[in-house]
């Protein structure tokens, strides 16, 4: 099992459930509240320890009530947890109102934004203990991207899952070994109109584009789509594509081929919207292994 590192964001999750989504001006009352850690990165790097992951994650957290609870949470999830504290900005959160069998998210980075020359030198000291680093762009992109030029020439296995989405540079581009957006993603990050279809054979074995309950779309010589689980009691989407992008991580660990390490992806991330939470929802290895595609796959 290589070992992975997730450098990413890690925020405290505030949901509320509610029936509809309050307009301006407007208050209505929710249905329930609770809270629990999230943010991507830290979302991303419990979904591969639970699988069973050799896994560190590094980020930022303000010096405050949240600060400690979330780190104390990734070393229960059994993530060796390389913090930076910042005295001056809070630990992020993310205000998120569950509705419709979907979710809409604000986040506050707060001390996720971090960048100085001192930390970029500190985590390419860090980082080079490991096999794979893992990505997201909800910390300061500057650093993710001057990380993966660096992680790049040391022969690394970097994969960049990037949402929030802006616009990708080509030449970081290249020099990614899995890149990881949904089908909205996808467009910005390119700045194309182009179909799917028409963007995965232009980055073959590379570009892996999740598209819900369609499934996963590569190109390996032609077009591919993995289809996902067929889920019938849809709890909370909130964690899916994170546990989906630390499966495909543990499973590219582990000496997965792409495909067989898309199809437990999709099976890890079918079974997380099946339970309340970004991280509570995420599965251990043992469910993941009792499901198979064949016999919940999703019907053309």
């Amino acid at each position: 099992m290589k070992k992975i590192a997730v450098v990413g964001s890690i925020n405290m999750d505030l949901v509320v459930e509610s029936d509809s989504l309050p307009k301006k001006g407007e208050t209505i009352l929710g249905n329930n509240f609770f809270s629990g850690p999230g943010g991507k990165g830290a979302n991303q790097a419990v979904a591969a320890a639970r699988l069973g992951g050799d896994v560190a994650f590094f980020g930022s957290l303000g010096k405050d009530y949240f600060g400690s609870e979330l780190e104390k949470n990734l070393t229960d999830e059994r993530v060796k947890p390389y913090i930076r504290y910042d005295e001056n900005q809070s630990t992020g959160v993310a205000l998120i109102n569950v509705y419709d069998d979907d979710n809409s998210i604000i986040v506050v980075s707060g001390a996720n934004n971090i960048y100085t020359e001192g930390y970029l030198a500190q985590l390419k000291g860090e980082l080079i203990q490991f096999d794979i680093v893992l990505f997201q762009l909800e910390i300061n992109d500057s650093l993710v991207f001057e990380l993966i030029d660096y992680l790049s020439n040391h022969h690394k296995i970097i994969i960049l899952n990037p949402a929030p989405a802006k616009k990708i540079a080509p030449s970081i581009i290249d020099k990614i070994t899995y890149l990881t957006p949904n089908e909205h993603e996808c467009q910005i990050i390119f700045d194309s109109q182009e179909s799917i279809e028409t963007l995965v054979q232009r980055h073959p074995e590379k570009l892996i584009v999740t598209c819900g309950e369609k499934g996963v779309c590569y190109y390996d010589g032609q077009v591919q789509v993995v289809p996902s689980m067929d889920v019938a009691n849809i709890v909370d989407t909130t964690g899916a594509g994170d546990t989906f992008s630390g499966a495909f991580a543990y499973g590219i660990g582990r000496g997965d081929t792409l495909i067989k390490a898309i199809q437990f992806a999709n099976v890890a991330a079918g079974l997380s919207i099946t339970k309340k939470g970004a991280q509570a929802g995420m599965p251990q290895l043992s469910e993941v292994e009792k499901e198979t595609l064949e016999s919940r796959v999703r019907k053309p």
